[in-house]
């Protein structure tokens, strides 16, 4: 059975590393697996929305991947992120009709006609994503027209499952949840080879004894990177760290020098494999307020880190209060600073939290666990 991945950029994110992920390990007896990267395979297919065109980039989106499908004959088109689970429906849509494709009675029934899979990794119409409601009230319509396209829609969280019910995205019957996996034994690099990496950007650390909060991810509007900057106006002796990049870089360092914390804390680049360094952590905190099931949480995790979230997407599926991490409300840095602060001063609790977050991710959040749930979605 052929599956034609469809993403809309390459590089760093949770839906690549999905991609990668199950791609590399279906049943190479059963599946073979191609991805089809937005700007490189598809010249057209990018996250960008040209409105006051008339969309045309996205219709070239579309007949662009329509030729591919043409060329590829999928028996699956498994697309990932907003856009490119929109434009994929609608490009499969018109496969099916130009190519005259019979109708298929279920994914993996060997039927000729292009099966479509939606994997919605956070919806962006999330109550508490950053959007104008005018916004968010098209990006419904348009996920309703692809789920009229789509034969089964994947939900990395039961918020995002229940979500999609709340909208009424699709038939309920299309909706399956599927938490993301990870192989919980990893490798990290050690404490003390990590911090020595991470300085070799010339940080300017200079106080050997002081904690290192860290955070990891894309610098963008739904990660609210601002309260976890103001959360760390309100804990001293402590350094402070996000690796990643993005269009919030500027209002993020303007944000540091205004809050007088440019010795305290960093933006560190990305390097592509940036979950080796957790362990140069003390604390991780995440302070988003969109999220699926991120990834680099469960990495958190499996890395055996004390973790503060705050209470959005699927994060609360994965850290329960108390029990193997702290979660705290969304958009409040004096929320944040106490839990941080709280674990940094407790150790004995803090390691206690951070052995069950790491018992959890193994039990419940394994790679081969996605895999075997994600191919009985083809099969079925």
């Amino acid at each position: 059975m052929k599956i034609l991945y469809i993403l809309t950029k390459s590089g760093i994110g949770g839906a690549q590393k999905y991609v990668k992920d199950l791609a590399e390990n279906l049943d190479k007896n059963k599946f073979e697996a191609k991805i089809i990267y937005g700007g490189v395979e598809s010249r057209w297919l990018s996250n960008k929305t040209y409105p006051w065109l008339f969309f045309i980039n996205d219709w070239l989106a579309v007949f662009e991947l329509l030729k591919i499908f043409k060329l590829e004959r999928p028996d699956i088109v498994h697309s990932n992120s907003s856009k490119a689970g929109v434009i994929g429906a609608i490009a499969a849509k018109l496969f099916n009709v130009t190519c005259h494709m019979p109708a298929r009675q279920s994914l993996g029934d060997g039927g000729s006609r292009v099966a479509v899979v939606f994997t919605a990794h956070g919806w962006v119409f999330n109550h508490t994503n950053e959007l104008k409601w005018l916004v968010r009230l098209f990006y419904i319509f348009l996920h309703k027209i692809a789920g009229l396209f789509t034969d089964k829609i994947i939900c990395v969280s039961g918020y995002d499952y229940n979500l999609a019910l709340e909208y009424d995205i699709c038939e309920p019957e299309k909706l399956v949840k599927i938490h993301n996996g990870i192989d919980a034994n990893m490798k990290f690099l050690s404490k003390k080879e990590a911090r020595n990496r991470i300085m070799n950007n010339e940080l300017g650390i200079k106080n050997k004894n002081w904690s290192w909060i860290g955070s990891i991810g894309r610098l963008v509007k739904e990660k609210n990177y601002e309260t976890f900057i103001g959360a760390a106006k309100l804990i001293p002796n402590a350094y402070f760290f996000i690796i990643g990049e993005g269009p919030e870089f500027k209002n993020l360092k303007l944000k540091i020098k205004n809050f007088e914390l440019d010795d305290r804390f960093f933006i560190v680049p990305p390097t592509g494999n940036d979950a080796q360094y957790l362990k140069a952590f003390d604390v991780f905190a995440m302070s988003s307020v969109k999220e699926g099931l991120p990834y680099i949480l469960l990495e958190a995790m499996a890395a055996e880190l004390p973790i503060v979230i705050t209470e959005a997407g699927g994060m609360p599926e994965l850290i329960k209060n108390h029990e193997n991490g702290l979660m705290v409300a969304q958009r409040s840095p004096e929320a944040l600073a106490r839990a941080i602060g709280g674990l940094i001063e407790n150790k004995v609790v803090a390691k206690e939290l951070s052995l069950k977050a790491k018992e959890v991710v193994k039990e419940r959040f394994s790679l081969k666990k996605m895999v075997s749930e994600t191919e009985k979605v083809y099969n079925h």
